[in-house]
């Protein structure tokens, strides 16, 4: 049992939060596919049904569950591997319908085309190859039963699909993560965005509750409006790109800086406590002002307003630690101080942040 659950908790299915939604609602729409078209088996002039009964409990089984993915899984917030049991169903379910529909003949092979495009578009590959192994093995089961599979060309067939699951799978699987890239990447500095930014803080805390620590520093460029004002808007876009690199530089390749609004980033720090966070944040602004010089904007020195939170100790949620940490900002800013602000603000004692509290507000899948 404990095998199992470490099992579980290496599961990455449905890592993209704002996909959850999405994903139990195309299992819901197979499965009653499914279950229709195995209906049709039944009438459809041709078909060898061996066993009716069979067909019709399985298509009021595939029917009940599909109902189930749409109407009572709350898809955001199950476990992985939950997912992994649905799609996994789906291969004793089209092996039982091939024997009962004709065998090596049976239509109800090309059902594992609907496990092979969800699998490859949810789950990661090495999640996915699992699966996509079970249905090559769903296409040779007629070998155990029907003594004519062999010469109405099954091995001939499965010699043909099984290539098309792996390439199919592939193509979907390197398709979807250009889209993943382009959908998470800001255009203008390279970092991650406010959308993949999100789902790397959910992760982070669900991966270390009971564990390791990690820090979230919350950055504000001071007096960023006037470079747009005086400069024009190309070097803005130059001076973002150098806070962008310049930040980037100063953490390690484990932690996450990301652009989460127009001046504003945000930062995950792997293992961090009070101290490493306060030393990171004097480094993070000296390196920006030494940046700064050699950009060559008169009047104008690159500079950060910076604030943090240590998970758990600030907040177990992303909520709280979001809040937490832009209060500590804001706090900074209020006081206009270019030291290190000790003061813990409670949280809404502050005017709002429009950016951070914008990315408060959808930190957590729920």
């Amino acid at each position: 049992m404990r095998k199992l659950a470490e099992i579980g908790d290496g599961l990455r299915a449905l890592e993209v939060a704002e996909e959850r939604e999405l994903a139990g609602q195309i299992a819901g729409i197979l499965y009653l596919t499914a279950a229709l078209t195995a209906l049709l088996l039944l009438v459809i002039p041709g078909t060898p049904v061996s066993s009716p009964p069979t067909v019709l409990a399985l298509s009021a089984f595939g029917a009940v569950w599909g109902l189930i993915c749409l109407l009572v899984i709350p898809w955001r917030q199950i476990h992985p591997l939950f997912s992994h049991l649905s799609s996994g169903m789906g291969l004793p379910i089209t092996a039982i319908a091939m024997a009962a529909t004709g065998g090596a003949e049976s239509p109800a092979r090309f059902y594992l085309l609907f496990i092979v495009f969800y699998v490859c578009y949810f789950y990661p590959p090495r999640e996915a190859i699992p699966h996509l192994i079970g249905c090559v093995a769903v296409l040779v089961v007629p070998l155990a039963y029907d003594a004519g599979a062999i010469d109405r060309g099954l091995l001939a067939e499965t010699v043909v699909l099984a290539p098309t699951f792996f390439v199919l799978g592939a193509l979907i699987m390197g398709g979807r993560q250009v889209l993943l890239t382009l959908s998470r990447q800001d255009p203008l500095t390279g970092l991650v965005n406010r959308r993949a930014f999100e789902q790397t803080l959910w992760s982070s805390i669900e991966c270390r509750r009971g564990s390791t620590n990690f820090g979230l520093m919350l950055c504000d460029l001071d007096s960023f409006k006037s470079v747009n004002d005086r400069h024009g808007h190309p070097a803005g876009d130059r001076a973002l790109v150098q806070a962008a690199t310049t930040l980037k530089e100063a953490v390690r390749y484990v932690d996450v800086v990301a652009r989460v609004g127009g001046d504003e980033f945000a930062i995950v720090v792997d293992g961090a406590d009070e101290e490493s966070m306060r030393l990171l944040a004097e480094r993070m602004r000296a390196e920006l002002r030494v940046a700064g010089e050699g950009l060559g904007l008169d009047g104008y020195r690159l500079d950060a307003s910076l604030g943090w939170a240590i998970f758990p100790g600030d907040g177990a949620d992303a909520d709280k630690l979001v809040a937490h940490a832009d209060d500590a900002l804001r706090g900074q800013k209020l006081a206009n101080d270019t030291s290190w602000p000790r003061r813990r603000v409670r949280s809404g004692e502050l005017g709002e942040h429009p950016e951070i509290s914008s990315l408060l507000r959808g930190s957590v899948p729920g």
